[in-house]
């Protein structure tokens, strides 16, 4: 059983109520069974009705795989999606994972910088056009990048994948395997991110939870068990 897969079996079987012959049925990696998105986009409802904030995630919600931190849920599908490729002979690296809000904020400030800008009117009498002010604005550069906050990083469900060498371009091997797996472990391309949009990112991936809550276990779990099957 791979390291993943145990993971997963143990925390559904210490979820409440959980069976042992649930607790048997976790899907191997590269079978038929799907747990198929609840959607076509990070889902972080249910981190906002429990309280969490973007940015400032509690630890204990949090999970790192391979490196790469994440929202517990999106991590276990994750740690599945990594193994899947793997089997299939594709190699998936973590960019970037989940980011505080002072990482939002910095990349934030990279990406569009705030500059002046001088402000014109025109004279109602002259009709002349003059400066009478300037004001701050930001000038943005490059794909497009969520004010401090508002990125799906926050919730730490969101993966900049790369493949070793830098992050998944739109003629990747690595991609197209993506865009025909990832959404059986409930991993979304968001549309704004597709190959052949202006704002294009082929690298950014979002968890948008599965169809079925019970796959993934909304509960803490035990850090010894998880130990144990590492």
């Amino acid at each position: 059983m791979s390291t993943a897969l145990a993971i997963l079996s143990l925390l559904a079987a210490l979820a409440p109520g959980a069976s042992s012959q649930y607790a048997q049925s976790a899907i191997e990696p590269g079978s038929q069974s799907e747990y198929v998105p609840a959607g076509d986009q990070a889902y972080h409802l249910d981190l906002e009705v429990d309280g969490y904030v973007n940015g400032d995630m509690d630890n204990a919600r949090l999970m790192t795989y391979r490196g790469c931190t994440l929202e517990r849920d999106a991590a276990y599908m994750y740690a599945l999606l990594l193994e899947a490729a793997e089997a299939d002979g594709i190699k998936l690296r973590p960019v970037d994972c989940y980011r505080s809000y002072n990482l939002q904020k910095a990349a934030y400030n990279k990406r569009c910088p705030k500059t002046e800008v001088d402000v014109y009117s025109v004279d109602p009498m002259t009709g002349e056009r003059a400066q009478t002010g300037t004001r701050t604005v930001r000038k943005c550069t490059g794909p497009p990048t969520a004010p401090p906050g508002l990125s799906n990083h926050g919730w730490g469900r969101a993966v900049d994948f790369g493949d070793g060498y830098g992050v998944l371009g739109c003629n990747d091997r690595a991609l197209r395997w993506m865009q025909g797996n990832a959404y059986r472990f409930g991993w979304v391309h968001p549309r704004w991110a597709w190959c052949d949009m202006s704002t294009r990112e082929p690298w950014h991936w979002e968890w948008a939870g599965v169809t079925d809550p019970t796959l993934v276990g909304y509960y803490e779990f035990n850090e010894e068990l998880i130990q144990i099957v590492q």
